[in-house]
């Protein structure tokens, strides 16, 4: 926890070099000095926790996510040829493959160079290019080299930065394999056996089956149909397919025992922990098997020297591992799902299952009825156990709460063990045998698959499978685990203390009820103090979208596409205000659609206002005419010059951009406070701007700089990752682009225009 606060604060916090060190020292003098003078144990505790903490940020601010001074990012804007090696398992997905290469040399505009840091993702589109790229291989590539996207889901710049890439070339004019075998030969051969399995379970298995046997058995899933995820999802029980601990003990489980025949249990522990290190690499080493890999490992080096583990100190121990050796891993949401889903069944599954199980033997006389009725419900407390820990980052993350998660995870959980176990077999014997043998060994595994299948489709079904939660952020979750925190101590106390605590709750309830009351309306007024209208207008302009807050707080946004404006809304709108006057979508299109509906999903809309046309053709075109008759008042086609007023002094007048054509019409708008005018620009198609407004925001739009110069803006902002910088802009002008700083927060009393980036 210690190690964990102090990466947050770094991460959050940015800070030189020389505070976490010089806190680090300090604190691990206190502890030697608490420890040498024997204090009491508390101050030994505090000095320990600000020592781990010390480190944790130490260790973030060390491998913080920046390119180094050699990064091949200075490189991006620039159409190149890079020569470089494929430094992990390609990524290949349905619609593209992401390729990772760590450059070797580049040649650019200024020549050549071959002093050269951190990845490039290489993405190809599916069906360009036939060929099978392979760890390891030698690659040259010829396009344009550009920083990552910021999508509207999540930051995939961030995302990608904490692994150490900071260049992408989504689409090579030319890519060739220049040379084979540069990988390590160990980790070459390890990929080889995994495609080697994953082509065998395809042979011998029909789709979905093969991709749920291919995700269980070595953690691909990506040909799994999107409706089955879907399913998976709806259920609550996408777990399944992600490897983690249940692997590792299967893995475990079929080594020790074979070993511990001819040696020794010592010995066979030895054995182990290669196996599962082979393993972890085998499958791909993501944050959750990684995290079972290494308590299985202390668990195992425990046992050479016949030590007995504690499973919340193997698991505390393991984390702390991987934060020293990778701190970003503490934002990875396999990482975070799977510390608390263990963290909640060493916690709760045996405080669980202990009164059940007191209760089938004294209820139930025969032996056999106990052992059945506790194997149903062992499955159902131990997922009951995770939940409770993991529920507030699902919400958080999905935005989504499965109803029937519980009874379908008590239906499919015992079928998984056959699953892996048969399906391995399978697939072992597929890889030596003629594909008919391999099929008639399948069979077996065959059924499992397809049952579970069948049972999450059915279950999927029922329309109160999950609701939607959305909103569920930072504060929810911290104040969820805080409340569980204090129950769960509460609950480990002797049974004499806690009849103490609950009967000084009981004598001074009156006092406790006034306490707690006076300290939620506390709470509140806190919340609507910082949240109440200020009297001034705000905008906040990220990706090709606005959010707009008028004076007396009214909101209004404009959704030009990227950037996550609904979690961005979810911040900063206040608790009590869950609506959208205006909301302007400049395109019928598939793509503004998907970045509208979440919005349209969380919020209730007064006047939506779309371009002239019919809706286009796409996968969310059924759940966008849904929400618009159950979230919308009134949706109105865009003509020019319609003016909307969102206070008696800011209004926003639609502009048409361009004209129809094709059946597809692009609009802007304009945003007016005084003698602030902000002109909003959905698309390329821009024909004009007013003279002299504040801003001009050009969301994925390319600039006309003679157009700009002639209407000469205080401030331009484009958020078009591809375009190039504003040569020959007016110096005058102010210009910034969202490509580097993400987001820019405006705020306007009329008069004067503070810009914060």
């Amino acid at each position: 926890m210690a190690v964990a606060a102090g990466v947050w604060l770094a991460s959050q916090f940015p800070m030189p070099l020389w505070l976490p060190a010089l806190a680090l020292g300090v604190s691990v003098l206190a502890l030697l000095g608490a420890w040498r003078l024997r204090s009491a144990a508390e101050t030994i505790w505090l000095a320990a926790f600000g020592a781990l903490m010390a480190l944790g940020a130490l260790r973030y601010t060390l491998s913080a996510p920046l390119p180094s001074p050699q990064s091949i990012a200075r490189y991006n804007g620039q159409r190149v040829t890079l020569d470089g090696v494929i430094a992990a398992e390609p990524d290949v997905r349905p619609t593209h493959t992401n390729l990772r290469l760590r450059p070797w040399r580049v040649l650019g505009a200024s020549g050549f160079d071959e002093a050269l840091d951190d990845l490039v993702l290489i993405r190809i589109a599916a069906g360009t290019d036939a060929t099978r790229w392979r760890y390891g291989d030698a690659l040259r590539a010829t396009g344009l080299l550009d920083a990552p996207p910021r999508m509207s889901a999540f930051d995939y710049r961030e995302y990608l930065a904490r692994q150490g890439v900071f260049s992408w070339m989504p689409q090579p004019r030319a890519l060739a394999r220049i040379g084979e075998g540069y990988g390590n030969p160990l980790v070459a051969r390890l990929l080889d056996a995994k495609d080697a399995v994953r082509q065998a379970v395809r042979r011998i298995l029909p789709r979905p089956e093969a991709a749920l046997l291919n995700g269980v058995l070595i953690g691909d899933d990506k040909d799994i149909p999107d409706a089955v995820q879907e399913a998976f999802r709806r259920t609550g029980t996408s777990h399944i397919v992600a490897i983690s601990g249940f692997n590792v003990s299967i893995v475990i489980a079929l080594v020790i025992p074979l070993l511990g025949r001819m040696l020794n249990p010592r010995r066979a522990a030895l054995f182990a922990i290669p196996a599962i290190a082979v393993y972890t690499v085998f499958v791909g080493a993501s944050a959750s098997v990684v995290r079972a890999a290494t308590m299985a490992g202390i668990g195992l080096f425990g046992a050479l020297f016949w030590r007995k583990g504690f499973t919340l100190n193997t698991l505390c121990a393991a984390a702390c591992l991987m934060l020293v050796a990778n701190p970003h891993t503490l934002f990875d949401v396999g990482f975070q799902l799977s510390f608390m889903a263990t963290l909640g069944l060493v916690l709760y599954a045996d405080r669980l299952s202990g009164p059940v199980r007191t209760w089938a033997q004294l209820r139930l006389r025969n032996e056999r009825a106990q052992k059945a009725i506790m194997l149903i419900l062992d499955g159902a407390l131990v997922t009951l156990a995770a939940q409770l820990t993991t529920l507030p980052l699902i919400l958080a993350t999905y935005s989504q709460l499965s109803i029937i998660s519980l009874p379908a995870n008590l239906l499919i959980l015992p079928l998984q063990p056959p699953i892996m176990i048969l399906g391995g077999l399978a697939a072992v014997i597929a890889l030596f045998a003629p594909q008919t043998i391999g099929a008639l060994a399948a069979l077996p595994a065959h059924a499992f698959l397809t049952t579970t299948i069948r049972i999450i489709a059915w279950l999927s079904e029922f329309e109160a499978a999950a609701i939607s939660v959305y909103g569920f952020g930072p504060p929810a979750v911290l104040a969820y685990y805080i409340v569980l925190l204090a129950l769960t101590a509460f609950a480990l106390q002797p049974a004499l203390a806690r009849r103490a605590i609950a009967d000084l709750l009981r004598a001074r309830l009156k006092t406790t009820a006034i306490l707690g009351i006076a300290g939620v309306a506390l709470a509140l007024g806190g919340v609507y103090w910082f949240q109440r209208p200020d009297g001034k207008l705000h905008a906040i302009f990220l990706g090709g979208s606005a959010i707009i807050q008028s004076p007396s707080g009214h909101q209004a946004v404009f959704a030009g596409g990227g950037g996550d404006v609904a979690s961005t809304l979810d911040r900063i709108a206040p608790l009590w205000d869950r609506e959208i006057e205006l909301l302007i979508t400049p395109q019928r299109s598939e793509y503004t659609r998907r970045d509208t509906l979440p919005l349209l999903q969380r919020y209730r809309v007064q006047t939506l206002v779309v371009p002239d046309g019919s809706e286009a053709e796409g996968d969310s075109l059924a759940e966008w005419q849904r929400v618009l008759v159950s979230s919308v008042g009134r949706v109105l086609t865009a003509s020019i010059s319609t003016s909307f007023t969102l206070d008696a002094d800011v209004s926003v007048v639609v502009e048409i951009r361009a004209p129809e054509r094709g059946g597809s019409q692009v609009i802007g708008a304009q945003l007016i406070h005084h003698s602030v005018v902000i002109d909003l620009v959905g698309r390329y198609e821009a024909v004009g701007h007013p003279a002299q407004p504040d801003l001009i925001f050009l969301g994925p739009a390319k600039a006309d700089v003679t157009k700009l110069n002639r209407a000469r803006p205080r401030w331009v902002v484009w958020a078009d990752t591809s375009g190039a910088p504003l040569a020959g802009l007016d110096p005058r002008i102010r210009a910034v682009s969202l490509r580097d700083v993400g987001q820019i927060a405006y705020t306007s009393d009329g008069v004067r225009l503070i810009v914060r980036r």
